[in-house]
């Protein structure tokens, strides 16, 4: 055996414990269990008197707080009793004193408003005749000056509506003239155009059918060659 090894063993041999003491060291943890657990169950059992010793003391004052509470109730209410009845009363002056002061001012409001309502009624009497002979009198001069300008205007739109149609029937009769041989000019032109266009076209139209035929002549052609190709192609494969 190597002499590191020899040296671990025999620390571990002095340091061994023996089965004496691992069974003391059990005996003694096991005590030391038993007595807090006892201790445990003591402190439990006073917690439950002290609390059931809290809860009757908790009792008796809910009972007495209640007892007072009812008496307070009582005073309350006879005192809210004796308020309410000196309140109502109070109330009742109040209220003939507040009737009293409305008549009184009722009365001074509706004879204040009756001397206001006929001297507005006057005033209004007046201003209406004042307003009523001045827009008499406007009206009249109006009038007078509507109906002569009235005049004038006839006279002068008859004069120019006689001018101005005399100048509008000469106007039409020459350019009714211009417009027929300007018609007749333009259509012997519009003909020409017309015949030269059609013949333009007819001849565009053979063209384009010429080329037509040639071009799907040549297609067919290009086709057939290349039917007969792949033909020879497979059969020379």
């Amino acid at each position: 055996m190597p002499t590191f090894m020899k040296a671990m063993s025999n620390i571990a041999k002095d340091n061994k414990v023996s089965a004496k003491v691992l069974k003391e060291n059990k005996a003694a943890k096991s005590k030391r269990a038993k007595i807090i657990k006892q201790q445990r169950a003591k402190d439990a059992k006073e917690e439950v008197k002290l609390a059931k010793e809290v809860a009757k003391l908790a009792a008796i004052a809910k009972k007495e707080s209640d007892k007072q509470a009812k008496i307070d109730a009582k005073e309350a209410a006879k005192e809210a009793k004796i308020d309410a009845k000196e309140a109502a009363k109070q109330a009742k002056i109040d209220a003939k004193e507040a009737d009293k002061l409305a008549v009184k001012e009722a009365k001074a409001a509706e004879k204040l408003a009756k001397k206001e309502a006929n001297a507005a009624e006057k005033a209004a009497v007046k201003e209406a005749k004042a307003a009523e002979k001045a827009a008499e009198k406007l009206a009249v001069k109006e009038a007078k000056a509507a109906e002569k300008l009235a005049v004038k205007e006839a006279k002068a739109a008859e004069k120019a509506a006689e001018k101005e149609a005399k100048a509008a029937e000469k106007v039409l009769e020459k350019a009714a003239e211009k417009e027929a041989k300007e018609l007749e000019k333009s259509d012997a032109k519009a003909i020409k155009a017309l015949e030269k266009e059609a013949a333009k076209e007819a001849k565009a139209a053979l063209k384009k059918e010429a080329k037509t035929k040639a071009v799907t002549e040549a297609r067919e052609r290009e086709d057939l060659i290349e039917t007969i190709v792949n033909k020879l192609g497979v059969e020379v494969a």
